[in-house]
């Protein structure tokens, strides 16, 4: 189960980094907040991958926990 679970992360964050690198246009939105966010108009692709990465790890997590309470 940790193996399913780790694969799915490591997928997610691939993903987040591949749509960042490519400049899909959703994250050209998240781009542009933090632009105005730092007022200097510079971004982070790091900060873009965690805000796109952040929302489907933290549901992976809260399935891998509701797993292991049925398994139990």
């Amino acid at each position: 189960m940790n193996k399913f679970f780790g694969i799915a992360a490591i997928a997610i964050l691939s993903a987040a980094t591949w749509l960042t690198l490519s400049h899909h246009p959703i994250t050209e939105k998240i781009n542009v907040w933090q632009a105005g966010m730092m007022g200097d108009n510079k971004f982070f692709p790091a900060l873009t991958i965690f805000v796109l990465a952040l929302p489907p790890l933290l549901l992976l997590l809260g399935i891998k926990f509701i797993v292991l309470k049925r398994i139990k």
